[in-house]
């Protein structure tokens, strides 16, 4: 692997290097329902991490289309790997835009990463210079590699104030919380999403930020950073992240199938499947839908980081459009991948099927609250016939 140096071509280039490892290890992935530390180091050693770290504090701080179009290569080797990696590169955005002390606590270690469920399931009871936090939160992606957990709470700034609690994102060290193996599904499966139990443990209030401030991009990081994706509106940017696998997803399915289907003969007779027509359309629709899928995520992810690098408000036309289309390439990768499936038979019912991994990875992706179809299109419906949007992921 080349020194990165913050080099785009050169981080897409390690990434790339690593597609055909992670599909090797993809199988003891699943089956480990968890990162193998082996990837870890893969990914440390490609240069991955720090990638959206500030520079001020020791990263990279390279463009965030940069990163999430590495979570798309890698997705084509592994949608859990680029799944896991994704998230805990996204979470180095979101610690720095916590207060100074925080940023440095986190970063104490060089190489930290973080996990996070934003669910506001906690209850933070105050106490003197912070709170108490308490709570259980599912789907925690990538835990078992991570080091800090942010988690989404009710927190209660005073005993005066108990019928309205304020929504803020905490920081914990992993050893504040209790792991609950509790992992057990068909898709994504390697990704140990798993939940988290934290009981009565303390939160300095340095460790936290107002939910609010994060939608409108006012967090205490934005004061700090220079950079203007520091003061993005919070959900403009990160279900960008979240849909950023999907397309990457569905090419290595079509490139698995290609492989396949060149050498493959079926029947009696051993003929060539290669020359069947009815995979050769298959083939064709599922490629169309790959391609088209990954260049409406791609507009939408240049048009909304070019707006935020220029400083450019995003209007709520901008915002909606951008989920719509991160949506439904999501939905057309999905779609895409029915079509290989369905075209590879009987050999794709096996666990090893990178094909049936894929789709499987898919329609967990489209389980996501900011993933699915249905609310970006509502809201996207709403605001082009003259409403405003009802759902807040936008």
């Amino acid at each position: 692997m080349r020194d990165s140096r913050s080099n785009p071509q050169t981080l897409f280039d390690n990434a790339a290097a690593l597609v055909p490892v992670l599909r090797d290890r993809a199988v003891e992935t699943c089956q480990a329902r968890r990162l193998p530390e082996s990837t870890l180091a893969d990914f440390r050693a490609a240069g991955l991490f720090s990638v959206l770290k500030p520079k001020e504090l020791g990263g990279q701080e390279v463009r965030f289309d940069v990163a999430l179009r590495i979570a798309g290569i890698l997705a084509r080797g592994d949608g859990s790997a680029a799944w896991v990696w994704n998230l805990l590169v996204m979470h180095e955005l979101i610690a720095a835009l916590l207060p100074r002390k925080a940023q440095l606590e986190y970063w104490q270690k060089p190489d930290v990463l973080g996990a996070s469920s934003f669910a506001a399931n906690g209850r933070a009871l105050p106490a003197a210079g912070g709170f108490r936090l308490s709570g259980k939160w599912s789907f925690c992606s990538g835990i078992d590699c991570a080091d800090w957990v942010f988690l989404g709470a009710k927190c209660f700034l005073s005993e005066a104030d108990a019928q309205k609690p304020e929504i803020r994102w905490v920081l914990i060290p992993k050893s504040d919380c209790k792991i609950v193996d509790d992992w057990h599904v068909f898709g994504l499966r390697g990704t140990g999403s798993k939940s988290v139990v934290v009981t009565d443990a303390f939160v300095p209030e340095h460790r936290t930020m107002s939910y609010q401030d994060l939608l409108d991009g006012r967090s205490p990081g934005a004061k700090i950073h220079g950079g203007p994706i520091y003061r993005a509106p919070l959900w403009a940017i990160f279900t960008l992240g979240i849909c950023a696998p999907a397309t990457g997803i569905a090419k290595g399915a079509c490139d698995c199938f290609i492989t396949e289907f060149k050498t493959r003969v079926y029947g009696f007779d051993y003929s060539a499947q290669a020359k069947n027509p009815s995979v050769q359309l298959r083939l064709a629709e599922a490629t169309a839908l790959t391609d088209a899928a990954e260049l409406l995520y791609n507009r939408s992810l240049e048009r909304i980081v070019d707006k935020i690098m220029a400083d450019d408000p995003l209007s709520v036309e901008d915002r909606v459009t951008s989920r719509r289309d991160q949506a439904y390439a999501v939905k057309m990768s999905t779609s895409a991948v029915e079509l290989l499936l369905a075209a590879q038979g009987g050999r794709g019912l096996f666990e090893a099927s990178p094909i049936q991994r894929a789709l499987v990875d898919l329609h967990a992706m489209s389980g996501h609250i900011m993933a699915g179809w249905d609310m970006p299109a509502l809201n996207f419906g709403q605001v082009l016939l003259g409403g405003s949007p009802a759902n807040p992921f936008y």
